[in-house]
């Protein structure tokens, strides 16, 4: 018997439809099929006024952009893998429909026109006019941009508050010109007017774009040394954290000496005597500035869940700076690399260390993927984030879960912990190890697919509600109405999401991994390292 794949559409006729629908077919499935050929067959089999766009079935015209399977791709481009029973397409989100899969995209067109994407000369050129293949290697592959609008329609900031950010193909049309010698006319202006620093820097527009452009590295990231280094050009709220970068050695205008002073007597709550600076220590703990100064019970957490296991461990304290992850996304590397030279120097001290854990997705990514790649700076040590030490330590017994949680989470990938360095299953086992009924993100959007909190790339901090907005959209579209917990490995989504939900009024409880895991493992000893209130909430939601 012939095997046929269910083909299911997105229909809707403005003009006689009052609400859209789904149709489904069954296909006939040949290897090396691609959407566009189920679209294909059911227009010329089953009906004719199936309407979606396709020209050149090469991948370079752009025209049948859609959505697949919940994330968006050329129909041409994607195969239909042999496994799949079923395939949803629909149209572009973001675009208002004409009809079926097809979109009408002018509001995006008028936004590229509006930021000028071409080249602004000061004078006539003169033949011949020659360029060099260095003075050309910035804007080379920007210019593969075919505009199929996938880009626009998987960004966050985009889906939240697209007046504020022009999108990835505005911040890429921009640079193909900012970025061209021959070119005289203000566009780093122009970009950052159009919310250059609004981009969160997810690179979920990379993960879609059929030509794989490095938009939030080789458009926004230059763009924004640029604005930063040569024409100073950044929101107050930017200008604040690059101070206390510089000032206290965090972005958050705290003192360099209180780093890491929760693990001592806080809130009430008994020390927890961790070592400080310890020159034996075979691990160090590297707390990152939220876990620090805003999601401390998180640094309580690690710290205890550590001693729990036996490990030898420090802190570093006070001596501890800040990963540099700021100066990253600013592009800023001269600044970046005075940290990383920092955190190098530092480890010389601790010998023994053979290991580095960290609370923060973030400064995971830094030392895991910016220090080697972009510095050529290896630390010497084995980078893990904490969800993956305490999985092996669950796994080989140096830790023991003593009491069940019995609660449905859901689970929100960090964009630099899961899409960028690719951690994606250690902290469902440990979410598995705990007792946790997991219930992963709707609409497919988790693991690769997880939309971003909308607090990276500076966005929190220079446009507040922006993302308390992207995280909104979140919570409201993407977590299971059957789950009342959130769970958390990355302190900055944690906070973003908390502030979301405390704004909105949404019903949902954020928790980090570790917190629960400190409950597992600890029952109610926890109270002393997160607190009764903190205990008590998490206990009440497992017993209903």
């Amino acid at each position: 018997m012939d095997r046929r794949v269910r083909l299911k559409v997105f229909r809707y006729n403005p003009v006689v439809d009052d609400e859209p629908h789904y149709d489904v077919y069954e296909v006939p499935y040949v290897e090396g099929a691609r959407v566009l050929d189920l679209l294909n067959y059911v227009k010329e089999h089953f009906d004719s006024t199936l309407a979606y766009r396709w020209e050149c079935r090469a991948g370079q015209c752009g025209s049948c952009a859609m959505m697949i399977n919940g994330r968006a791709g050329l129909a041409c481009q994607t195969l239909v893998p042999p496994e799949v029973h079923e395939v949803v397409v629909e149209p572009l989100p973001v675009f208002p429909v004409i009809r079926d899969l097809v979109v009408d995209v002018e509001r995006g067109v008028r936004k590229i026109l509006k930021v000028r994407p071409y080249i602004h000369r000061g004078a006539p050129y003169k033949r011949p006019e020659i360029m060099y293949p260095w003075e050309i290697e910035d804007v080379k592959p920007l210019r593969e941009c075919i505009e199929c609008w996938s880009c626009i329609a998987m960004c966050p900031v985009v889906r939240a508050a697209w007046d504020v950010y022009g999108g990835p193909i505005v911040m890429n049309s921009i640079a193909k010109a900012a970025l061209d010698r021959r070119n005289v006319f203000d566009h780093i202006l122009l970009a950052f007017l159009e919310g250059l620093n609004a981009c969160t820097q997810c690179a979920m527009c990379k993960e879609v774009c059929p030509k794989e452009i490095d938009i939030p590295e080789k458009a926004v990231g230059r763009m924004r040394y640029i604005a930063y280094n040569k024409r100073n050009l950044l929101r107050p709220d930017h200008k604040f954290v690059v101070e206390s970068m510089r000032r206290n050695y965090n972005p958050l205008g705290e003192p360099a000496d209180s780093r890491g002073s929760c693990l001592g007597e806080w809130s009430g709550l008994p020390s927890l005597n961790v070592p400080v600076a310890r020159e034996d220590a075979e691990v160090l703990y590297f707390l990152g500035c939220m876990a620090s100064w805003r999601e401390q019970t998180v640094a309580r957490a690690t710290a205890t869940l550590l001693k729990l296991a036996g490990v030898n461990f420090t802190v570093l304290g006070p001596h501890e700076r800040d990963c540099g992850s700021v100066f990253f996304r600013l592009n800023d590397l001269e600044q970046a690399h005075s940290f990383a030279l920092y955190m190098k120097e530092m480890l010389k001290k601790f010998k023994n260390v053979h290991t580095i854990v960290t609370s923060c997705a973030g400064c995971f990514r830094t030392f895991k993927l910016d220090y080697p790649t972009r510095l050529g700076i290896e630390l010497r040590a084995e980078v893990l984030h904490s969800s993956e030490f305490f999985d092996r330590c669950l796994k080989g017994g140096a830790l023991s879960v003593k009491r069940t949680l019995n609660l449905k989470v859901t689970y929100h990938d960090p964009c630099h912990l899961g899409r960028h360095v690719g951690v994606f299953d250690p902290p469902r086992e440990v979410i598995k190890a705990i007792g946790l009924d997991l219930y992963e993100m709707l609409n497919d959007r988790y693991r690769e697919r997880s939309m971003c909190c909308g607090a990276g790339g500076g966005v929190r901090s220079g446009f507040r509600e922006v993302a308390r907005e992207v995280a909104a959209y979140r919570i409201r579209v993407d977590v299971p109405k059957e789950v009342s917990v959130a769970v958390h490995t990355c302190p900055f989504c944690y906070f973003n999401f908390e502030d979301a939900v405390k704004m909105k009024g949404y019903k949902l409880l954020n928790v980090d991994l570790t917190e629960l895991l400190a409950v597992a493992t600890m029952g109610p000893d926890a109270t002393k390292v997160i607190g009764k209130e903190r205990y008590e909430t998490i206990s009440k939601i497992s017993r209903t």
